[in-house]
This record gives structure tokens, C-alpha cells and sequence, in this order.
């Protein structure tokens, strides 16, 4: 029976992916033999179509409507993971069960259509999960069409609308022009729309929202001409769940934004928005507030009672840091750390709220931190961390640099991602940093090559599948070895090795080792020359662009052998690159 199957699939990679899912839970052979009387040859496009329509009809009701649901994102589209669960979550399709909560059950959906092959994972993260998804041509087509049938969304594309029935339910805009009897039509028909997203739509095709009272979901997907008299009137869709701007023209939110009494996601991550109102924290539902950019937040985010991810704020009042002890369901924080002339209270003083805030967070259980530094907690930082947020799953520290590891570091069990920006690295430091016990992936930083051989031995980092090591600025070279049974996980290791140009010759060589590494898979490696400025290349260019050289080539040659006396023979992508720093007036008055 299973010949019979593989033989209608024609040897097609989607038509076997999408039959072997379907048939995983199907142990009788009458259900197998069910499978093959149903499905045509999948050498024709009816075929093909016959057994994604199999899949689909497989699917219990939940995942019929989340599947369906993709047919409003446009063709080869990446599509966020946290993007498409909250949209779920918004529309309504996601309960919470017993002991799990919206978050939860949503990945596992989104899981499901993973694993039965409708949705194709991207970017498979260092714990398995995927950053995001896109759907196949194939699948994209049949969800479309299934999607027009029974009214679930409506699509346009170029200057055509695509939809039937007499009201819009759900609708996508996939161009940037639409025709004026399109236009028309969609207006006569979206009374009872529940989601609206727009991608590339230009300004006078963005039509004026007013009378969308049952939205749930808005969404402005690079609308360029998007202006903030298009978001004026937000505050009249006291329904809205989900509102995502993606524009750099909307640079404020109206006091209006506090009326929207059900909004669980405000994602403003790639607007112009710099600063929030303070009706902000009137939005009690409001689950996540993504920022990519520093955004100054007004001192009521501490009402923000049901918040669970804040990223990228800017806290330079110290009310808004005290606030941030009062959002005791915050999972996720991001925080850029002001410099001590920009305070607004002695700096002791905030320290210590900043401190306290942590402690509290991390009692109830803050998983994920993101930390931009500045000349704050200088020495202190790494070891108020430790103490205060024991149960981080994942930690970010940049900006400036961290001068002191702590050696508390092995007390965080739970943290499997970590990425720090260091000074110096010494061999102590990877004895504290190999320690954490749960570690799947490290992304280190450091501005200064190391003086000394660091060694990576069998008791360190016994979990890490993914490891990153970056020197910037570099004058010395690097010697790195891995001993036996080291690292015995590991699967991915990349290496940043980026050289200042200098007529100084290195006493430190290259060396490395990486036989050891048993289960190494995939080695990527930049070498960057980062040449000095102009002035300085003018007047040694040849000594210093020489010396430079050598040592590039001489990392290079040392990572090529290493690889190739690996006994597994993982892949290697290898790039040499150069770039040029800056005179502090080149490209001024020219």
C-alpha cells in the first residue's frame, strides 16, 4: 500500500511531505487504503490539489480556521510566529485549556501545522522552534480559494478585489494601487469587517476607518504613505484586539489609543513613534507592546496590569522605573539604560529602584531580559542580576561594555539563551559561563582579543547546541581550543573575527580546534579588515593594509584546517570581507 502511495506521489517532495504527515496518526490499513482511493496522481495539479484537500479535511475545526487564516498574507510572505498567534488569539480562534494558557495553546497549533507539513518553518531557532513560517504556492492557492467559498477573507490584488458574499468578514490588501470600483466595493460591504490589513497600500488608497466598529484586528504592513492623520480616529474601534503600524510616517498616537479597551498586542515596532501618551494606561488588556526603537513611556505603564512583553523602553524617569514593579505579569523586558546625565535623581538613587524593580519582577517570574547598557551599574550589573531574576530563561546584555562576569552566573538553572558584550575575555570567564547548567546558546562579544589560549574542556557547556564568539576592533590574533568531549551538543559555531588595520605585528597567532566537537554540524566565519581612516590609510596604506592582510589570511588558514581535520566534516561558510572607518569630519560641508 505504501508503494501504491509514494507511486501517485510521482516522486514530488510536497505531494509525499503531505501524505506521510497525514498518514503518521493512521495505523489501520483501511485507513491507509482509504487514503490512496482518495487522492488522484500528483503529477497533475488536480492531483495535487486532491491531496492537500485530504489534509485539510484531516484537520480537526481549530486547525481548519488557523490554516485558513494565512490566506490573508501574501505570497512567499515570511510570517511572524508571535505575529500569527496573537492574530489567532485575536480573531478569536484560541481558548485557553486547562493548565495552558492562549500563548500556549496558539504554539501548539502553530506546531501542529508545522508537523503536519501545511506551513513550512523558518528560521529554526536553537531550541527547535521556528522564528516564523511561510506556506507553499500550492497550499496558499488552495487555502485561497477555500477562503473565497466559504467567505473567510477577502483578497486584493493589483487593481481586482476578490471576494464573495455580501458583507467582508476579513480583508487583505496586497497592492499598492486600488482601482475606485474596488475601492467601492469593499466600502459597501465592510460594515462587519473583523480584520483589515494593508501591505504597501499608498496614502490615497488608505481609506478613512471611522465606521469599523466590529475590527479586531488592524494591521499597516510597510504602508509608506501611512501619515498620522489615518490613525486619528483609532480610538473609535473599541473592539480592537491587534493593531500593528509598520510605518515611519505615524510618529504619534492619539490620547484616543485609551479608549481600545480589548487591545491585547500594540506593535509599533517599525513606526516613528517615540513617545506614548498617558492614556496608555487606561489599556488593561493590553498583553504585549513591542518597540524597536527607544520609546519614552509615560509614568502609567505601571497600570498595564495583564502586560506581559515591554521591549525597548527608555526609562529615564525614576516613576517610570518604580511603575515597573507593579507589572507583576511581565514576562518579557527590554530596556535601554540612560546615561547619568540624563537623569532625572542622583544616580544612587536610581540604581537602587532600578534594583528593587528587578527583584520583584523577578519574583514574579520575568523569563526573558534585554538589557541596553550604559554607565550604570557599571561592575554591578552582572552580579544584581543573578540575585534578582534567578528564573530568566534568556538575557541580553549590549551597549557598553561589561567589564566583570559574575561568578553567581551558574545560579541561573533556567537560562538556555544567553548574549553578552565583554571587554576582555579570560579563561575564568568561560569556566563561569561554561557552568550554566541548562545553556543552549551563546553569543559573545568582546572588543579586545584575547592575551591568553582559552581552552573549552568536557565539563563545560554540556547542553549549548549553538555558539557564537565575536572579536571587534582586534589587534591580536585568537587561539581557541576545544578538548575532549567538549561541548558534546553543539551543533552550530560561528565566529566574527573582525581586524583594525595596524603596522604593529601580532606576537598571538591563530590556532584552532575543533575535532573534538562531535557533533558539530556547521561552521560560519567572517573575517572583516576594518581599515583605518583615510587620512591614516594615506599616509602608510601599504605597511599597514600588509600586515593586516597576513593576519586575515593567517585566521583564514587556521580555520580551514581545523575543519578539515574534523572527523564528521561539518559544512563551512567562510567569508573575508573589508570595510573603512570614518575620519570624525569625513562627509561634513562635502
Amino acid at each position: 500500500m505504501s508503494h501504491g502511495i509514494l507511486q501517485k506521489c510521482h516522486g514530488l517532495p510536497l505531494a509525499i511531505i503531505t501524505l506521510a504527515s497525514l498518514l503518521t496518526g493512521k495505523s489501520n490499513k483501511d485507513q491507509w487504503k482509504q487514503v490512496y482511493n482518495s487522492i488522484g496522481s500528483a503529477f497533475s495539479d488536480k492531483g495535487m490539489r486532491e491531496i492537500l484537500l485530504l489534509s485539510y479535511y484531516d484537520l480537526p475545526h481549530h486547525l481548519k480556521t488557523c490554516l485558513l487564516y494565512l490566506s490573508m498574507f501574501p505570497e512567499d510572505c515570511r510570517i511572524d510566529r508571535d505575529e500569527l498567534k496573537w492574530r489567532w488569539v485575536a480573531e478569536g480562534f484560541i481558548a485557553e485549556l486547562r493548565g495552558q494558557t492562549v500563548d500556549q495553546v496558539a504554539e501548539n497549533y502553530f506546531n501542529e501545522l508545522v508537523n503536519r507539513s501545511l506551513i513550512l518553518p523558518v528560521g529554526i531557532m536553537y531550541d527547535a522552534r521556528a522564528n516564523a513560517c511561510r506556506v507553499h504556492d500550492m497550499v496558499l492557492e488552495l487555502i485561497l480559494s477555500l477562503s473565497v467559498e466559504e467567505n473567510f477573507a477577502s483578497i486584493v490584488e493589483g487593481q481586482c478585489y476578490n471576494g464573495g458574499g455580501h458583507t467582508i468578514r476579513r480583508l487583505s490588501v496586497q497592492s499598492e494601487h486600488v482601482g475606485d470600483e474596488a475601492m467601492q466595493e469593499i466600502m459597501d460591504k465592510w460594515s462587519q469587517v473583523h480584520s483589515i490589513s494593508f501591505y504597501g497600500l499608498q496614502e490615497h488608497g488608505i481609506p478613512h476607518l471611522q465606521e469599523s466598529y466590529s475590527l479586531r484586528v488592524l494591521d499597516f504592513d510597510y504602508s509608506s504613505h501611512l501619515g498620522n492623520q489615518h490613525v486619528k480616529y483609532i480610538g473609535s474601534f473599541f473592539r480592537l484586539t491587534f493593531l500593528r503600524i509598520d510605518c515611519r510616517e505615524v510618529t504619534e498616537l492619539p490620547e484616543g489609543i485609551g479608549e481600545l479597551r480589548y487591545l491585547q498586542t500594540l506593535d509599533i515596532g517599525r513606526s516613528g513613534i517615540r513617545k506614548l501618551p498617558p492614556s496608555i494606561g487606561h489599556l488593561q488588556k493590553l498583553v504585549r507592546l513591542i518597540v524597536s526603537n527607544p520609546v519614552e513611556l509615560p509614568d502609567e505603564i505601571g497600570d498595564l496590569q495583564a502586560l506581559q512583553e515591554l521591549s525597548r523602553i527608555c526609562h529615564y524617569s525614576i516613576k517610570l522605573v518604580e511603575a515597573l514593579r507593579r507589572l507583576t505579569k511581565l514576562k518579557r523586558l527590554g530596556i535601554e539604560m540612560p546615561h547619568r546625565w540624563k537623569l532625572d535623581c542622583d544616580t544612587g538613587r536610581y540604581e537602587e529602584a532600578f534594583e528593587s524593580s528587578l527583584a520583584v519582577m523577578g519574583k514574579h517570574g520575568l523569563q526573558s531580559l534585554h538589557i541596553t547598557k550604559s554607565n550604570i551599574l557599571d561592575e554591578e550589573l552582572m552580579d544584581i542580576l543573578c540575585y534578582t531574576v534567578p528564573c530568566l530563561r534568556e538575557l541580553v546584555v549590549k551597549g557598553t561594555c561589561i567589564t566583570r562576569l559574575s561568578k553567581q552566573m551558574v545560579s541561573l538553572i533556567n537560562l538556555t539563551y544567553l548574549r553578552l558584550c565583554m571587554e576582555r575575555i579570560k579563561q575564568e570567564d568561560l569556566c563561569i559561563l561554561g557552568g550554566i547548567p541548562a545553556l543552549l546558546s551563546a553569543d559573545l562579544s568582546v572588543t579586545h582579543a584575547p592575551d591568553e589560549l582559552l581552552t573549552i574542556g568536557s565539563q563545560q557547556f554540556r547542553c549549548i547546541k549553538e555558539f557564537r564568539f565575536s572579536i571587534h576592533h582586534a589587534q591580536g590574533g585568537l587561539n581557541m581550543l576545544f578538548l575532549q568531549e567538549a561541548m558534546p551538543e553543539l551543533r552550530r559555531l560561528h565566529l566574527d573575527l573582525e581586524f583594525v588595520a595596524t603596522e604593529i605585528e601580532s606576537k598571538t597567532g591563530f590556532e584552532f580546534s575543533f575535532e573534538h566537537l562531535a557533533s558539530l554540524e556547521h561552521i560560519s566565519a567572517i573575517i572583516l579588515r576594518c581599515d583605518a581612516t583615510r587620512s591614516r590609510v594615506e599616509a602608510a596604506e601599504a605597511a599597514v593594509r600588509n600586515a593586516t592582510r597576513s593576519r586575515m589570511e593567517a585566521a583564514e588558514a587556521a580555520i580551514r584546517n581545523a575543519v578539515s581535520i574534523h572527523p564528521g566534516r561539518p559544512t563551512l561558510v567562510l567569508k573575508v570581507e573589508s570595510t573603512q572607518l570614518k575620519d570624525k569630519d569625513e562627509g561634513v560641508g562635502r
